[in-house]
């Protein structure tokens, strides 16, 4: 997985949490990880593995859920798999050919 941006090569649990407009202490308690351990994960002093990636992506789906923004508050790599799976679960209906 993923443990830092394509873009900038930040964090991406900061570039998460700082898109988001999150503080620290949110966002961790979102995650469901300690303060201290997500600013250890933040800068660099303890590795991200991909619990943390799994538990940051679920928590912001989980924000968005909350949000009237909805899929339009997701960083675009969550709202894309977001999208996929409500695609998959709300198919549209079958077309039927009149013939």
């Amino acid at each position: 997985m993923f443990k830092t941006t394509t873009v900038t090569g930040e964090n991406i649990l900061k570039y998460w949490r700082t898109g988001a407009d999150l503080s620290q202490a949110k966002f961790a308690a979102t995650i469901g990880v300690p303060l201290r351990t997500y600013e250890d994960l933040e800068s660099g002093r303890a590795k991200i593995r991909d619990v943390h990636i799994s538990a940051a992506c679920w928590a912001m789906i989980k924000l968005a859920s909350e949000s009237p923004l909805k899929l339009g508050f997701l960083p675009l790599e969550i709202a894309a798999v977001a999208k996929r799976l409500m695609d998959t679960e709300n198919p549209p209906p079958p077309t039927t050919s009149s013939g």
